[in-house]
């Protein structure tokens, strides 16, 4: 038998390597929504990469709509991951995930939030009338 070229057999590792991640995303992805991790990776991805941030509202998320949740820290407590969509002082909605650590909002209210990518970095209750129109 001849032996393969070189680049040849880079190609074959290559697309090998390729076969077996597209196998093993799904059961990645499923360990890392269980446990926690890929809300925490994607806060930590949206902080470290060069997204600017931009001030945005959103009511507060009903407490039992969260998406995932985890063990915090300390284990004395959860954190709870929610879905919201937010807007921006010019009307721009996106999507942001904004993690609660230790229990789950009250529902009520408004949100004013820092975010960075699909991440709401900060966050803190505000009053109806601090809202600009667009979002509301």
């Amino acid at each position: 038998m001849a032996r393969m070229p070189r680049i040849a057999r880079a190609a074959l590792v290559c697309a090998l390597v390729c076969a077996l991640v597209c196998a093993l995303a799904p059961i990645a992805q499923n360990l890392l929504a269980q446990t926690g991790w890929g809300a925490a990776l994607r806060s930590v991805s949206d902080r470290l990469l060069p997204n600017p941030q931009v001030t945005m509202w959103a009511p507060r998320p009903d407490p039992d709509s969260f998406t995932a949740a985890y063990a915090d820290a300390t284990g004395a407590g959860e954190n709870y991951v929610y879905l919201v969509d937010a807007a921006d002082g010019r009307g721009g909605v996106r999507e942001l995930q904004l993690i609660f650590f230790g229990g789950k909002p009250d529902g009520e209210g408004w949100l004013e939030i820092e975010a960075r990518g699909g991440s709401g970095v900060r966050y803190r209750p505000c009053a109806d009338s601090d809202v600009p129109p667009p979002p509301r």
